[in-house]
């Protein structure tokens, strides 16, 4: 790079990470380490930890007896995320699950009372990347809705329920789920506007409401709508732990007490009671506090790198309608594998190309802090220049 000294740089991105938690061999700890630099990962939701880094972390909380031993993912770290979690989300109660599979499954059976349909966007992870599961374990059909589409209308909702009440044998829609952000879309969001409409409809109706919320977290400064504002909207709330508050599994379901006061026993009869969870547990509640906050200026100085490069030659940012972090980058007039190969020399790490030669899909992350905006911009640039 020409105006970017590269020792600079590395100890300027070892900063950034120590504020991030990853310094060397401890979270915020000790020198700057150019072995240990952290790249700006301009894909992933997370921070993409290492092994080594997840092992930092974990122990740095264990020396500063920040991890309590859980028994079967009950109590300690564990009931710890739990409770904040349910705070956050303005629920009663929030119960911790291995994965977000079985999260979004039990909660389409809690509130279905095990019989009855229910209603999907067709682009949603429940509907198409499950494994059929709500069908084959826990007997409950699912109509995809506005195939295609991140949002489903409140007259789509209301056909299907007529069609369910029409029927010679009665089967009632009991459930709607809502995926917002949707990954099969770029991440866009379901129309708030829309979605208000649908859940008072289903309130009023006596139908569940549940929200696949696995990248809820990355929505609100695209939107403007608080984490809370969605939830209130829907019984039942799943968050990812593993997606962007970079635990190396596991998942959060959030409700009301009359509904998951016992689903431990309900989570223990599909085999997803790990002995201990505080691994997880205590990772995801470490960088749960103050995302919000790092999240935004992630994002305001991601909003000022596409400024700037939007202004180049070859240079054209394609922005999803209604979406969040993720963003396709066109660059004409150079090799992509070369462009992307300048970029690492320079710790950027750039995802491959997309396959159809449209670009990369780039994400934005806590990464992006690592280096100033003006900065990521020049180094875009001149990995374009040669």
């Amino acid at each position: 790079m020409n105006e970017i000294d590269r020792r600079n740089f590395l100890v300027m991105s070892s900063a950034g990470a120590a504020a991030l938690g990853l310094g060397s061999g401890a979270a915020g700890a000790g020198e700057p380490d150019e072995k240990l630099a952290p790249v700006v990962r301009l894909h992933g939701d997370g921070l993409g930890l290492t092994p080594r880094g997840y092992a930092a972390c974990l122990g740095q909380l264990a020396a500063k007896d920040k991890i309590e031993p859980d028994y079967y993912s009950r109590g300690g770290s564990v009931e710890k995320l739990e409770r904040r979690m349910a705070e956050l989300l303005g629920k009663e109660r929030a119960v911790f699950f291995p994965t977000g599979t079985l999260a979004n499954q039990l909660a389409v059976r809690v509130l279905a009372g095990e019989e009855g349909r229910v209603l999907l966007q067709e682009e949603s992870h429940l509907y198409n990347d499950s494994g059929d599961c709500c069908q084959r374990l826990s007997n409950l059909p699912l109509i995809g809705l506005a195939p295609g589409k991140a949002t489903f209308s409140l007259e789509d909702v209301q056909s299907e329920v007529e069609r369910a009440a029409s029927g010679r044998v009665s089967t009632p829609i009991r459930v709607i789920g809502i995926e917002s952000p949707v990954r099969r879309l770029w991440q866009q969001v379901f129309d708030f506007e829309e979605m208000k409409r649908v859940s008072a409809f289903a309130h009023n109706e006596g139908i569940g409401m549940h929200l696949d919320g696995a990248r809820l977290f990355l929505a609100p400064p695209y939107t403007g709508v608080s984490v809370k504002e969605y939830a209130t909207l829907f019984d039942t709330v799943y968050i990812s732990l593993w997606k962007y508050f970079n635990a190396g599994s596991g998942a959060i379901l959030a409700g009301p007490d009359a509904l998951l006061d016992e689903m431990f026993h309900t989570r223990r009869m599909f085999g997803g009671s790990l002995p201990y969870g505080w691994a997880f547990a205590a990772v995801a509640g470490h960088y749960l506090e103050g995302f919000s906050d790092r999240f935004q200026e992630a994002v305001s100085a991601s909003e000022e790198v596409f400024k700037r490069v939007a202004k180049q030659p070859g240079f054209e940012i394609e922005r999803v309608p209604n979406g969040t972090n993720t963003t396709r980058l066109k660059v004409a007039g150079t090799d992509a594998q070369e462009f992307r190969r300048k970029l690492a020399e320079s710790n950027i790490d750039l995802p491959e190309p997309l396959g159809d030669g449209t670009g990369f899909k780039i994400q934005v992350n806590e990464t992006w802090r690592s280096l100033a905006p003006d900065q990521l911009a020049e180094a875009l640039i001149e990995a374009r220049a040669g």
